[in-house]
């Protein structure tokens, strides 16, 4: 399987690449904004070691395994990061699943709905997959309403015990 971002051409305002050491402060200011911890919880990353850690966890450690992961979106003007956007693989999931997360100042403004059509099309078109999922809480509206524009059709919800919240289940079938 390849092991880079999709390559985006120019004219595009956003990019996606790999998430190393060098994100390191990036991660842990967007994974303890008010949104992350509500609706994705901590990843002990008040540190700078913990963010460390969590990159060779969450992020390195995907890539090498499974060839992909969640992706930086890097603002292409200012070439820095925005947010996250990608496929997460858990080793009891049927499919992998589309995760994302933007720092509050961009959110509202198309930058997911944009990178995560990017990530979809990677998805089917150069990883081959027959589907997506994707989970959100289902009090995560802006979520659940970005997934349902990405086509993306809601199995249940369910409250799920480890995020202490009803959790709505998405599946994309390519």
């Amino acid at each position: 399987m390849p092991n880079t971002a999709p390559l985006l051409p120019p004219e595009y305002p956003f990019y996606l690449r790999e998430i190393g050491p060098m994100d390191a402060a990036f991660i842990q200011q967007l994974t303890n904004t008010s949104g992350w911890l509500k609706h994705i919880g901590d990843r002990g990353t008040k540190t700078m070691d913990g963010a460390l850690t969590y990159i060779e966890r969450a992020y390195a450690d995907p890539y090498r395994r499974m060839g992909f992961g969640l992706w930086a979106v890097i603002h292409r003007s200012s070439q820095h990061p925005i947010g996250v956007c990608g496929l997460v693989s858990r080793p009891d999931a049927p499919a992998p699943d589309l995760g994302f997360a933007l720092l509050p100042e961009f959110e509202g403004q198309g930058w997911i709905r944009a990178s995560s059509h990017i990530v979809l099309q990677h998805a089917q078109e150069i990883l081959r997959l027959p589907m997506v999922d994707a989970y959100a809480n289902e009090d995560n509206a802006r979520s659940r309403k970005t997934l349902e524009a990405l086509g993306f059709q809601c199995l249940n919800c369910a409250e799920n015990p480890l995020f202490g919240a009803v959790v709505c289940h998405y599946r994309l079938r390519f």
